[in-house]
């Protein structure tokens, strides 16, 4: 991954984790403890990578299509390539399980989901100038105050 788009994402990640802080506060049956443990690490987050969410801020203000363009390709690339830490996980979790439906649930969705990113990434391999030139510019033209 390029770093630029690494910085560019970084503000919508964290925009999108901020997001979920502010839903879990609200959620019922979650201890306060644990709530206010999980915001501090994301305030610790928000403070580490302080400098690359006001360039991403920055970026976004500027091009605000393109950003989040290149923060969903981004995002299916990072899903893509985690999958070497996802499928041992779940296959550990897929063992322990004491819930069969679950467990077959599990690995029906990790399949799936494999299978579709696969197909995704043979389909960008072959055709990454037509997809690129259609959500670059083709879809920008019909998205009013996209620049």
């Amino acid at each position: 991954m390029d770093k630029t788009l690494l910085i560019k994402s970084v503000f919508l990640f964290m925009s999108l984790w901020g997001f979920t802080i502010a839903f879990m506060w609200f959620r019922p049956r979650i201890e306060a403890f644990w709530k206010v443990i999980a915001t501090l690490i994301f305030l610790f987050y928000l403070w580490f990578f302080w400098e690359n969410l006001n360039s991403g801020y920055a970026l976004f203000l500027q091009n605000w299509y393109t950003v989040i363009v290149d923060f969903i390709k981004e995002t299916i690339a990072l899903v893509f390539v985690n999958l070497f830490l996802f499928w041992p996980l779940s296959l550990i979790i897929l063992f322990y399980k004491s819930d069969d439906i679950g467990a077959e649930r599990l690995l029906r969705f990790m399949c799936i989901l494999t299978l579709a990113l696969w197909i995704l990434f043979v389909a960008y391999v072959y055709y990454e100038k037509g997809i690129d030139s259609f959500f670059y510019e083709k879809l920008k033209e019909f998205i009013p105050d996209a620049r």
